[in-house]
């Protein structure tokens, strides 16, 4: 089983717009030209099946083909978020033993892959030796992610041909229809297989939206026949903040999906009071795939992650009298196993329910509230900062002794990052967030440094010796 090949067998001979970015418009059928020429120069270069192959680019039509094209020739992507520092990128490189870089940054130096194009991908060959990963029933993997971060708090999932697949098809909730023009804002590193392969999958159009995307994005919605938005809370109060934006832009749009963080009431009501349009929230995992959508829009509804989407179940453990319990999640297209340490499904999920470590309830319209989580990861405009790395590198500034980070609701960025630290010596000197920020920033991507630094006298333990994560505002 192979992704491309079901995709080429679905779209057929049709030959309709498959990817807008700025002034370029492919077809589908130019689309699957450039991904055969891509592979055969994969392919010359050394890159063949079971070759593990980080990427590392900006959102593009050729960040689209070249995953595409990796895919099409049985390879695994590993993708590396832009937004990573080289030490990150180099772990993540070292962890999951990567064969090969294939990077657009300036700075990249290797084989060129697309000469000329504005995108000019380069290929930098690492390690030599290939590892094939085993999974059962002959599955074969196609993607490796680690959700965030350099220590071993992010495991690392792996996802077959099969997997994805089946988690595409059973994401019946979109409502993706053939030709209809999608405007794309996420970061593809982090979101790729359930979106932007369903979209493909449909013969839909994609809308890349560049930067800035504050400017790029009003214009594409005044200009373009827009039909379905994916996006975060974020571009959502840009949009009914813009003063350029009107009611009349939004009239043709069918469904506004609202991802990656929650979508708070005050968002969606504001959206509504300008537009005159609901917005859908969507609750996905890259475990589980997308199983939970609300597009009920109604108001006592808003705050709800939606209900499961066909061909997945919920349930809640351990809950209280309220109701509110450990949420538990099975159906199509889960993960094959964990990469580091490797661990398959069937392992990590012995009755085959995945613990998404959300807290949450079911109402009695089978609709899922999420309150909190029980892990301790942070959600910074979707992007998931643990608090275990950051600590390390407080912890490895000469100034502090300990340090504990924790994330703080944000109206604007769904949680920010907050470090509290005790320094070796009582005598604070008067730039101490100053240094501390940029000792940061040149060790840690821009959004997993803290944006406040409280000096405190102790860090509080549990009784086995771990820090007391209490504070942390779920």
């Amino acid at each position: 089983m192979n992704i491309y090949r079901t995709i080429t067998s679905e779209v057929g001979s049709y030959d309709g717009i498959a990817i807008i970015e700025d002034d370029r418009t492919i077809s589908y059928q130019t689309f699957f030209a450039d991904i055969e020429k891509t592979a055969a120069i994969l392919i010359s270069s050394g890159i063949a099946r079971d070759t593990r192959v980080a990427i590392k680019g900006d959102n593009s039509y050729e960040y689209v083909t070249v995953c595409v094209a990796l895919i099409s020739i049985d390879a695994v992507i590993v993708p590396i978020s832009i937004h990573a520092t080289a030490a990150e990128s180099d772990n993540i490189i070292e962890r999951i033993a990567v064969n090969f870089l294939l990077s657009d940054q300036p700075a990249a130096s290797g084989l060129p892959l697309f000469e000329g194009n504005i995108h000019p991908y380069k290929i930098i060959p690492i390690n030599t030796e290939i590892c094939p990963v085993s999974l059962p029933d002959n599955r074969h993997p196609a993607f490796i992610r680690f959700s965030s971060g350099t220590t071993g708090t992010s495991k690392g999932v792996l996802l077959s041909h099969h997997a994805i697949l089946e988690r595409t098809a059973a994401c019946t909730g979109l409502g993706i229809t053939r030709g209809e023009h999608i405007l794309w804002v996420l970061d593809m590193a982090f979101h790729f297989i359930v979106t932007i392969l369903l979209f493909i999958r449909k013969s839909a159009t994609i809308v890349i939206c560049g930067r800035p995307v504050e400017t790029k994005m009003i214009s594409i919605l005044r200009k373009l026949p827009i039909r379905l938005v994916y996006a975060t809370p974020y571009h959502y109060r840009l949009m009914f903040s813009s003063s350029e934006l009107k009611k009349e832009d939004m009239s043709g749009i069918r469904l506004l999906i609202s991802t990656a963080m929650k979508l708070t009431a005050a968002d969606a009501n504001d959206f509504k009071n300008k537009f005159d349009v609901n917005l859908a929230q969507a609750y996905g995992i890259i475990e589980i795939g997308l199983p939970c959508l609300n597009n009920s829009g109604t108001t006592e509804k808003i705050d709800s992650a939606g209900q499961v989407q066909p061909g997945y179940s919920v349930r809640i453990n351990n809950h209280g009298p309220d109701g509110i319990g450990e949420i538990f999640i099975r159906g199509s297209g889960m993960f094959d196993a964990y990469f580091s340490p490797f661990l398959l499904r069937n392992q990590a999920c012995p009755d085959g329910w995945f613990n998404t470590g959300d807290l949450g309830y079911v109402d009695k319209d089978r609709y899922l509230f999420i309150v909190g989580r029980s892990k301790n990861v942070i959600n910074f405009l979707g992007m998931k900062i643990f608090p275990d790395e950051v600590e390390a590198i407080l912890c490895s500034h000469p100034l502090i002794a300990e340090a504990r980070v924790y994330g703080r609701q944000n109206p604007l960025f769904g949680e920010i990052p907050i470090a509290e630290i005790v320094l070796k010596n009582p005598e604070q000197p008067s730039d101490l967030a100053r240094q501390l920020r940029r000792y940061c920033f040149s060790r840690l991507s821009e959004y997993k440094v803290p944006k406040e630094f409280a000096v405190v006298t102790s860090i509080p333990k549990t009784l086995s010796g771990k820090i007391a994560r209490n504070k942390r505002t779920i």
